[in-house]
């Protein structure tokens, strides 16, 4: 399971990142929708990253 916080650090570090316009009504809820996460991008859809960037974002980030 993937962590908020992983999800947070590997939207501020992908390249593919772009904030999704439409954030759902659960994320506006935490007051979240300003906050660069994956969850915030229009690339991730049911909890999956669309263009299969996530793991390899989240592996650079474990070499640091």
């Amino acid at each position: 399971m993937v962590s908020k916080m992983q999800l947070r650090s590997v939207g501020k570090m992908c390249p593919g990142y772009v904030q999704a316009h439409n954030i759902s009504w659960t994320l506006a809820s935490e007051n979240i929708e300003n906050e660069v996460s994956c969850e915030s991008c229009i690339h991730w859809k049911n909890n999956k990253c669309k263009i299969n960037l996530f793991d390899d974002v989240l592996s650079s980030l474990d070499q640091t």
